[in-house]
């Protein structure tokens, strides 16, 4: 009984740990796409204001980026 209760506390405490590693991975990677649509936004609403480009050549560029890098 002592064994078991020891490996399975070894077990939980693996666990936890893989969990954190794997929350925080997932937090980075989806802060990186998150911040990569915000700088095409924000460079796009930029053009269209400084350089005359079309709203709708923004947006067509944003999508061919996002689906060539799929």
């Amino acid at each position: 009984m002592v064994q078991y209760n020891k490996s399975l506390t070894e077990a939980v405490k693996t666990g936890v740990q893989e969990g954190l590693a794997i929350g925080v991975g997932f937090g980075v990677v989806a802060f990186i796409v998150f911040s990569t649509y915000a700088l095409a936004v924000w460079f796009g609403a930029k053009m269209i204001l400084n350089d005359g480009y079309n709203g709708g050549d923004v947006v067509n560029v944003n999508f061919a980026v996002l689906t060539g890098s799929m």
